[in-house]
């Protein structure tokens, strides 16, 4: 059950002429399966819930490569539009072979339709069942994509091996698939303007190297004002913490995938 009203599409758009993908694939058409629906973090096919970064695969996608800017109209980017549950929901990035967005928050977890569409070419339809949480934290492009994007307090600085973090110190890492924010209702289509925990906050686990970390040294876990689904976490390291730890995050029986490090020295 979806937890308020949507922006459903014009009556307009539902009733034009439009052409449909045959068995998913056709000339100039969108072309994907459901192998290449992932989270945008962590690149793990159907690690979905509501208000998690997603990243859609394929062929035909876009005429256009290109991120969001301030004078797109809200949701779709140059004619693409991705459909959740039949609702549109916020584009982010678009190329010919790949689309980034925004699963929408008001969709609870359970089975839902994902489908896009290019300039009224409609692509398949694929079902993904939405899980409570799918935590991923956003890692530096390649060839560094298994090592967390971090910033070190309270300059911003990146954390790099040039200029690492040390043990003690405070760094803000960033994820997606964290679940709702506590007593904030959620605009889809406007980013939040309030810094508000998640939820889940007392459930919410970081792991260094397997260890869980102190829970009075995550002080933050939330919303960043300004920046649609993006979860900020401040994290104080442990003092005894050891070069370059491998970093999890758990709520609950879901973790963030293994292997992703962060780097300490």
């Amino acid at each position: 059950m979806r937890r308020r009203a949507r922006l459903w599409l014009p009556i307009a758009l539902i009733l034009a002429p439009t052409l449909h993908a045959q068995n998913g694939c056709g000339v100039a058409v969108p072309c994907y399966t459901a192998d290449g629906l992932v989270n945008s973090a962590s690149g793990q096919g159907g690690f979905l819930a509501p208000y998690t970064f997603a990243t859609l695969y394929g062929t035909n996608l876009s005429d256009v490569a290109r991120s969001r800017t301030s004078s797109d109209p809200t949701p779709g980017i140059g004619g693409v539009n991705v459909l959740v549950g039949g609702e549109s929901a916020m584009v982010f990035y678009v190329s010919s072979t790949q689309v980034n967005f925004l699963v929408p928050a008001s969709w609870a977890p359970g089975p839902v339709t994902v489908q896009l569409f290019r300039d009224l070419q409609f692509g398949p339809v694929l079902t993904v069942t939405l899980l409570d949480v799918a935590p991923a934290l956003f890692c530096l492009p390649p060839p560094n994509q298994a090592v967390a994007v971090a910033q070190l307090m309270p300059e911003y600085a990146t954390d790099t091996a040039d200029a690492p973090a040390q043990p003690g110190e405070y760094v803000i890492l960033y994820a997606t698939g964290l679940g709702y924010f506590g007593g904030l209702m959620i605009d889809d289509y406007n980013p939040p303007q309030t810094a508000v925990q998640i939820a889940l906050r007392p459930q919410f686990q970081v792991l260094l190297d397997g260890v869980v970390v102190d829970d009075q040294l995550v002080e933050y876990v939330g919303s960043v004002v300004g920046y649609w689904g993006l979860i900020q976490i401040n994290l104080k390291l442990p003092g005894n913490v050891g070069g370059n730890p491998e970093i999890r995050l758990a709520i609950g029986s879901q973790t963030s995938p293994a292997g992703v490090t962060l780097i300490v020295q």
